[in-house]
Protein backbone atom coordinates (compact mmCIF):
# COMPACT_ATOMS: atom_id res chain seq x y z
CA UNK A 1 0.00 0.00 0.00
CA UNK A 2 1.18 3.54 -0.78
CA UNK A 3 1.64 5.71 2.31
CA UNK A 4 -1.12 8.34 2.25
CA UNK A 5 -1.21 11.62 4.16
CA UNK A 6 -4.63 11.30 5.76
CA UNK A 7 -4.69 14.94 6.84
CA UNK A 8 -4.32 16.16 3.25
CA UNK A 9 -7.06 13.82 2.08
CA UNK A 10 -9.48 14.89 4.79
CA UNK A 11 -8.85 18.56 4.04
CA UNK A 12 -9.24 18.05 0.28
CA UNK A 13 -12.62 16.41 0.93
CA UNK A 14 -13.84 19.75 2.25
CA UNK A 15 -13.56 21.23 -1.25
CA UNK A 16 -16.34 19.00 -2.52
CA UNK A 17 -16.69 15.58 -4.08
CA UNK A 18 -15.71 16.61 -7.62
CA UNK A 19 -12.56 18.46 -6.58
CA UNK A 20 -11.58 15.64 -4.23
CA UNK A 21 -11.98 13.15 -7.06
CA UNK A 22 -9.73 15.28 -9.29
CA UNK A 23 -7.22 15.32 -6.45
CA UNK A 24 -7.35 11.51 -6.21
CA UNK A 25 -6.75 11.23 -9.95
CA UNK A 26 -3.73 13.50 -9.68
CA UNK A 27 -2.45 11.28 -6.86
CA UNK A 28 -2.73 8.23 -9.14
CA UNK A 29 -0.56 9.97 -11.74
CA UNK A 30 1.92 11.19 -9.13
CA UNK A 31 2.31 7.69 -7.66
CA UNK A 32 2.11 5.80 -10.97
CA UNK A 33 5.63 4.32 -10.69
CA UNK A 34 4.67 2.84 -7.32
CA UNK A 35 1.32 1.46 -8.51
CA UNK A 36 2.84 -0.49 -11.41
CA UNK A 37 6.11 -2.32 -11.95
CA UNK A 38 9.17 -0.70 -13.53
CA UNK A 39 8.57 -2.18 -17.00
CA UNK A 40 4.93 -1.05 -17.10
CA UNK A 41 5.83 2.44 -15.87
CA UNK A 42 8.34 2.72 -18.73
CA UNK A 43 5.83 1.73 -21.43
CA UNK A 44 2.46 2.90 -20.09
CA UNK A 45 1.65 6.49 -19.10
CA UNK A 46 -1.67 7.54 -17.55
CA UNK A 47 -3.40 10.31 -19.50
CA UNK A 48 -6.59 10.98 -17.55
CA UNK A 49 -9.44 9.38 -15.63
CA UNK A 50 -13.02 10.02 -16.73
CA UNK A 51 -16.12 8.32 -15.36
CA UNK A 52 -14.18 5.41 -13.94
CA UNK A 53 -12.14 4.86 -17.10
CA UNK A 54 -8.37 5.27 -16.95
CA UNK A 55 -7.03 6.31 -20.35
CA UNK A 56 -3.41 5.37 -20.92
CA UNK A 57 -0.82 6.03 -23.61
CA UNK A 58 1.18 2.93 -24.54
CA UNK A 59 4.55 3.76 -26.08
CA UNK A 60 5.31 0.28 -27.42
CA UNK A 61 2.83 -1.45 -29.74
CA UNK A 62 4.20 -4.75 -28.52
CA UNK A 63 3.23 -3.80 -24.97
CA UNK A 64 -0.44 -3.32 -25.88
CA UNK A 65 -1.14 -7.06 -25.81
CA UNK A 66 0.76 -7.45 -22.56
CA UNK A 67 -1.35 -4.73 -20.98
CA UNK A 68 -4.44 -6.95 -21.33
CA UNK A 69 -3.00 -9.26 -18.67
CA UNK A 70 -1.95 -6.39 -16.39
CA UNK A 71 -5.18 -4.37 -16.38
CA UNK A 72 -6.87 -6.15 -13.48
CA UNK A 73 -3.82 -5.82 -11.23
CA UNK A 74 -3.43 -2.11 -12.05
CA UNK A 75 -7.12 -1.42 -11.38
CA UNK A 76 -6.95 -3.26 -8.04
CA UNK A 77 -3.81 -1.37 -7.00
CA UNK A 78 -5.40 2.00 -7.79
CA UNK A 79 -8.63 1.24 -5.95
CA UNK A 80 -6.88 -0.24 -2.93
CA UNK A 81 -4.85 2.95 -2.51
CA UNK A 82 -7.18 5.66 -3.82
CA UNK A 83 -10.68 4.17 -3.69
CA UNK A 84 -11.82 6.34 -0.79
CA UNK A 85 -14.90 7.44 -2.77
CA UNK A 86 -15.70 3.97 -4.11
CA UNK A 87 -13.97 2.44 -7.11
CA UNK A 88 -11.96 5.25 -8.69
CA UNK A 89 -11.12 3.14 -11.75
CA UNK A 90 -13.29 0.38 -13.23
CA UNK A 91 -11.71 0.03 -16.64
CA UNK A 92 -8.51 0.83 -18.56
CA UNK A 93 -8.57 1.96 -22.18
CA UNK A 94 -5.70 2.60 -24.55
CA UNK A 95 -6.03 5.96 -26.26
CA UNK A 96 -4.06 7.60 -29.04
CA UNK A 97 -4.19 10.89 -27.14
CA UNK A 98 -0.80 11.67 -25.66
CA UNK A 99 -0.39 13.69 -22.47
CA UNK A 100 0.41 16.73 -24.62
CA UNK A 101 -2.53 16.17 -26.95
CA UNK A 102 -4.79 15.92 -23.92
CA UNK A 103 -4.08 19.58 -23.21
CA UNK A 104 -3.80 21.02 -26.72
CA UNK A 105 -6.38 20.62 -29.51
CA UNK A 106 -5.68 18.06 -32.19
CA UNK A 107 -4.33 19.21 -35.52
CA UNK A 108 -6.23 18.48 -38.69
CA UNK A 109 -5.52 19.59 -42.24
CA UNK A 110 -9.00 21.00 -42.75
CA UNK A 111 -9.33 22.55 -39.31
CA UNK A 112 -8.32 26.14 -38.55
CA UNK A 113 -7.57 26.57 -34.86
CA UNK A 114 -8.34 29.83 -33.08
CA UNK A 115 -5.30 32.07 -32.85
CA UNK A 116 -6.12 33.01 -29.26
CA UNK A 117 -3.53 31.67 -26.79
CA UNK A 118 -1.91 29.36 -29.38
CA UNK A 119 1.53 30.32 -28.08
CA UNK A 120 0.55 30.09 -24.42
CA UNK A 121 0.55 27.13 -22.08
CA UNK A 122 -2.17 26.60 -19.45
CA UNK A 123 0.25 27.92 -16.79
CA UNK A 124 0.55 31.23 -18.67
CA UNK A 125 -3.20 31.86 -18.84
CA UNK A 126 -4.20 34.97 -16.91
CA UNK A 127 -7.14 34.64 -14.52
CA UNK A 128 -9.51 37.43 -13.61
CA UNK A 129 -9.79 38.72 -10.05
CA UNK A 130 -13.20 37.09 -9.81
CA UNK A 131 -11.82 33.69 -10.85
CA UNK A 132 -8.98 33.92 -8.35
CA UNK A 133 -11.37 35.03 -5.62
CA UNK A 134 -13.60 32.04 -6.35
CA UNK A 135 -10.61 29.70 -5.89
CA UNK A 136 -9.69 31.46 -2.66
CA UNK A 137 -13.22 31.12 -1.28
CA UNK A 138 -13.30 27.42 -2.00
CA UNK A 139 -9.87 26.79 -0.44
CA UNK A 140 -10.80 28.76 2.72
CA UNK A 141 -12.74 25.71 3.92
CA UNK A 142 -9.38 24.15 4.83
CA UNK A 143 -7.98 25.26 8.19
CA UNK A 144 -4.35 24.11 7.82
CA UNK A 145 -2.39 26.93 6.09
CA UNK A 146 -0.10 24.62 4.09
CA UNK A 147 -2.96 22.41 2.93
CA UNK A 148 -5.04 25.47 2.14
CA UNK A 149 -2.28 26.76 -0.12
CA UNK A 150 -2.03 23.34 -1.82
CA UNK A 151 -5.77 23.32 -2.42
CA UNK A 152 -5.66 26.89 -3.75
CA UNK A 153 -2.86 25.99 -6.19
CA UNK A 154 -4.80 22.95 -7.38
CA UNK A 155 -7.95 25.00 -7.98
CA UNK A 156 -5.97 27.68 -9.83
CA UNK A 157 -4.41 25.04 -12.11
CA UNK A 158 -7.83 23.54 -12.85
CA UNK A 159 -9.30 26.95 -13.67
CA UNK A 160 -6.38 27.86 -15.94
CA UNK A 161 -6.57 24.57 -17.82
CA UNK A 162 -10.31 24.94 -18.38
CA UNK A 163 -9.89 28.55 -19.54
CA UNK A 164 -7.02 27.52 -21.85
CA UNK A 165 -9.15 24.84 -23.47
CA UNK A 166 -12.19 27.09 -23.88
CA UNK A 167 -10.04 29.79 -25.50
CA UNK A 168 -8.79 27.22 -28.00
CA UNK A 169 -12.19 26.04 -29.14
CA UNK A 170 -12.89 23.24 -26.68
CA UNK A 171 -16.57 22.79 -25.93
CA UNK A 172 -18.90 20.81 -23.71
CA UNK A 173 -19.51 17.19 -24.64
CA UNK A 174 -22.98 16.61 -26.09
CA UNK A 175 -23.68 14.04 -23.38
CA UNK A 176 -22.02 15.49 -20.28
CA UNK A 177 -20.30 18.63 -18.98
CA UNK A 178 -16.76 17.46 -19.71
CA UNK A 179 -14.79 19.50 -22.24
CA UNK A 180 -13.68 17.95 -25.51
CA UNK A 181 -11.57 19.14 -28.48
CA UNK A 182 -13.16 21.31 -31.20
CA UNK A 183 -13.28 18.52 -33.77
CA UNK A 184 -14.95 16.02 -31.42
CA UNK A 185 -18.63 15.82 -30.44
CA UNK A 186 -18.09 13.73 -27.29
CA UNK A 187 -15.49 13.34 -24.59
CA UNK A 188 -13.51 10.07 -24.56
CA UNK A 189 -15.75 8.40 -21.98
CA UNK A 190 -18.97 9.30 -23.80
CA UNK A 191 -17.45 8.33 -27.17
CA UNK A 192 -16.82 4.84 -25.83
CA UNK A 193 -20.38 4.59 -24.52
CA UNK A 194 -21.81 5.82 -27.84
CA UNK A 195 -19.71 3.30 -29.79
CA UNK A 196 -20.91 0.51 -27.50
CA UNK A 197 -24.50 1.69 -28.01
CA UNK A 198 -23.90 1.75 -31.78
CA UNK A 199 -22.62 -1.85 -31.77
CA UNK A 200 -25.66 -3.02 -29.78
CA UNK A 201 -27.91 -1.28 -32.30
CA UNK A 202 -26.10 -2.98 -35.18
CA UNK A 203 -26.52 -6.36 -33.49
CA UNK A 204 -30.26 -5.72 -33.21
CA UNK A 205 -30.50 -4.59 -36.83
CA UNK A 206 -28.83 -7.78 -38.05
CA UNK A 207 -30.86 -9.88 -35.62
CA UNK A 208 -34.07 -8.46 -37.05
CA UNK A 209 -32.97 -8.62 -40.69
CA UNK A 210 -29.99 -10.99 -41.02
CA UNK A 211 -29.88 -10.78 -44.82
CA UNK A 212 -29.02 -7.06 -44.96
CA UNK A 213 -25.98 -5.87 -46.87
CA UNK A 214 -23.53 -3.75 -44.82
CA UNK A 215 -24.54 -0.50 -46.54
CA UNK A 216 -28.23 -1.26 -45.84
CA UNK A 217 -27.54 -1.86 -42.14
CA UNK A 218 -25.39 1.28 -42.06
CA UNK A 219 -28.26 3.35 -43.48
CA UNK A 220 -30.68 2.08 -40.81
CA UNK A 221 -28.18 2.73 -38.03
CA UNK A 222 -27.51 6.31 -39.15
CA UNK A 223 -31.24 6.99 -39.22
CA UNK A 224 -31.31 5.98 -35.55
CA UNK A 225 -27.98 7.58 -34.57
CA UNK A 226 -27.13 10.30 -37.13
CA UNK A 227 -24.42 11.71 -34.85
CA UNK A 228 -22.37 8.52 -35.39
CA UNK A 229 -21.75 9.16 -39.08
CA UNK A 230 -17.99 9.48 -38.47
CA UNK A 231 -17.83 6.21 -36.54
CA UNK A 232 -20.18 3.96 -38.49
CA UNK A 233 -18.02 2.94 -41.45
CA UNK A 234 -18.81 -0.12 -43.56
CA UNK A 235 -15.89 -1.94 -41.95
CA UNK A 236 -17.42 -1.32 -38.50
CA UNK A 237 -20.78 -2.63 -39.73
CA UNK A 238 -19.11 -5.73 -41.17
CA UNK A 239 -17.25 -6.25 -37.90
CA UNK A 240 -20.57 -6.21 -36.01
CA UNK A 241 -22.04 -8.76 -38.42
CA UNK A 242 -19.01 -11.04 -38.06
CA UNK A 243 -19.17 -10.81 -34.26
CA UNK A 244 -22.84 -11.74 -34.32
CA UNK A 245 -22.10 -14.74 -36.54
CA UNK A 246 -19.48 -15.93 -34.06
CA UNK A 247 -21.83 -15.45 -31.10
CA UNK A 248 -24.64 -17.43 -32.69
CA UNK A 249 -22.29 -20.14 -34.00
CA UNK A 250 -20.94 -20.72 -30.48
CA UNK A 251 -24.46 -21.55 -29.22
CA UNK A 252 -25.79 -23.90 -31.90
CA UNK A 253 -25.50 -27.56 -32.74
CA UNK A 254 -24.38 -27.85 -36.32
CA UNK A 255 -26.39 -31.02 -36.82
CA UNK A 256 -29.70 -29.23 -36.25
CA UNK A 257 -30.35 -27.63 -39.62
CA UNK A 258 -33.89 -26.40 -38.88
CA UNK A 259 -33.48 -24.49 -35.63
CA UNK A 260 -34.15 -20.70 -35.72
CA UNK A 261 -30.59 -19.89 -34.71
CA UNK A 262 -29.15 -22.07 -37.47
CA UNK A 263 -31.36 -20.40 -40.05
CA UNK A 264 -30.42 -16.96 -38.76
CA UNK A 265 -26.76 -17.93 -38.90
CA UNK A 266 -27.06 -19.01 -42.54
CA UNK A 267 -28.97 -15.84 -43.47
CA UNK A 268 -26.25 -13.75 -41.85
CA UNK A 269 -23.45 -15.60 -43.58
CA UNK A 270 -25.08 -15.76 -47.02
CA UNK A 271 -26.99 -12.47 -46.77
CA UNK A 272 -30.10 -14.21 -48.05
CA UNK A 273 -33.70 -13.93 -46.78
CA UNK A 274 -35.40 -17.04 -45.38
CA UNK A 275 -37.40 -17.75 -48.54
CA UNK A 276 -34.22 -18.06 -50.59
CA UNK A 277 -32.59 -20.67 -48.37
CA UNK A 278 -32.49 -24.23 -49.64
CA UNK A 279 -31.38 -27.39 -47.81
CA UNK A 280 -28.27 -27.45 -50.00
CA UNK A 281 -27.36 -23.84 -49.14
CA UNK A 282 -27.91 -24.47 -45.44
CA UNK A 283 -25.81 -27.64 -45.39
CA UNK A 284 -22.96 -26.12 -47.39
CA UNK A 285 -22.93 -22.92 -45.31
CA UNK A 286 -22.84 -24.82 -42.02
CA UNK A 287 -20.02 -26.98 -43.31
CA UNK A 288 -17.99 -23.94 -44.37
CA UNK A 289 -18.69 -22.12 -41.11
CA UNK A 290 -17.73 -25.12 -39.03
CA UNK A 291 -14.51 -25.44 -41.02
CA UNK A 292 -13.68 -21.70 -40.74
CA UNK A 293 -14.50 -21.42 -37.03
CA UNK A 294 -12.36 -24.46 -36.33
CA UNK A 295 -9.39 -22.64 -37.84
CA UNK A 296 -9.35 -24.25 -41.26
CA UNK A 297 -10.12 -21.01 -43.07
CA UNK A 298 -11.17 -17.43 -42.63
CA UNK A 299 -12.88 -16.48 -45.85
CA UNK A 300 -15.80 -14.06 -45.76
CA UNK A 301 -18.10 -13.04 -48.58
CA UNK A 302 -18.43 -9.33 -49.08
CA UNK A 303 -21.50 -9.02 -51.29
CA UNK A 304 -22.09 -5.29 -51.30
Amino acid sequence: MIEINRAIHEQMRLLGKNTYKIFLCSEVFRNWSQLVDESTAAHVKPVKIERGILFVDVKSSAFKDQLKFLKEGIINAINENFGQEGRLVKEIRITKISPVADIAPKEEKNYTEPKVNQTLTPEQITLTEEEIKHCEERSEKISNPKLRQLAFSTLISQTRLRKFRLSNGWHKCQKCNALCPPEEDFCDACSIKEREKMMKSLFKIFNDEPWLKPWEAQKILLEQMPHMDKECSLSVVESARTSLIQRIASKIHFGDEKSPNVLKLVMLERRLPLEKLTPAIIKRTLYELQFNLAGGGSSRRNNF
